[in-house]
C-alpha cells in the first residue's frame, strides 16, 4: 500500500515539476516531464525502456526528447558493466549551470533596479521632495539589500554544488 501511495505522488510530483520546467525552462512538455522523472529517480540514473513505461510516452518521442536533453546538457548517460543499457540521470553540470543563469538574473536585475533607484533619488532631489523616509527610497534599500543576500545565498549553494559534484567524480 505505501509503495502504490508513493508512486501515485510520484506521478502527480512528475506532472507538477513538468508544468513548472515547461514554462520556467523552456522545454516541451514531454522533455519536462522526462527530467521532471530523472530529478526524482535515484542517481544512477533510469533506463530508457523505464522511462517510456513510467511516462506512458512513445519510444519515438521520448527518443527525440531525451536526445535533446543531453544536447542541451541537462541531462546525461552512463551505462554499467556487463549491461548494455543506458541508465539516464541529470547531468550534474547542469544544476551548476542553472544556478549560474539565476545568479545572472538577479545579478542584471539588481543593476536595473539600482538604475531605477538612482533616477528617483535625482528626481526627488531636483523636485526638492526627497526624504530617507519616502516609501520608495526605503524600499529600494530594502530590495537592494534582498537581492545582495539572494546572490550572495545562490553564489554560496553554488560553491557547495560544485564541491559535492567534483567530490562525487573523484
Amino acid at each position: 500500500m505505501y509503495m502504490d501511495n508513493l508512486s501515485e505522488e510520484k506521478k502527480e510530483l512528475i506532472e507538477e515539476l513538468g508544468v513548472y520546467f515547461e514554462t520556467s525552462e523552456d522545454m516541451s512538455p514531454l522533455s519536462a516531464r522526462i527530467f521532471s522523472l530523472l530529478v526524482l529517480s535515484e542517481i544512477n540514473g533510469i533506463t530508457f525502456d523505464t522511462i517510456v513505461e513510467t511516462l506512458e510516452a512513445s519510444k519515438s518521442s521520448t527518443s527525440t526528447n531525451l536526445q535533446l536533453l543531453q544536447t542541451s546538457g541537462i541531462v546525461s548517460y552512463c551505462t554499467k558493466p556487463g549491461d548494455r543499457k543506458r541508465y539516464f540521470k541529470v547531468d550534474p553540470k547542469h544544476i551548476v549551470t542553472r544556478l549560474e543563469k539565476k545568479i545572472e538574473m538577479w545579478e542584471k536585475e539588481r543593476k536595473l533596479h539600482l538604475k531605477v533607484s538612482d533616477f528617483k533619488i535625482k528626481l526627488h532631489k531636483q523636485q526638492n521632495t526627497f526624504s530617507e523616509t519616502l516609501p520608495g527610497i526605503q524600499f529600494a534599500k530594502n530590495y537592494s539589500l534582498f537581492i545582495e543576500d539572494v546572490i550572495k545565498n545562490l553564489k554560496n549553494l553554488k560553491e557547495k554544488t560544485s564541491t559535492l559534484i567534483n567530490e562525487e567524480q573523484s
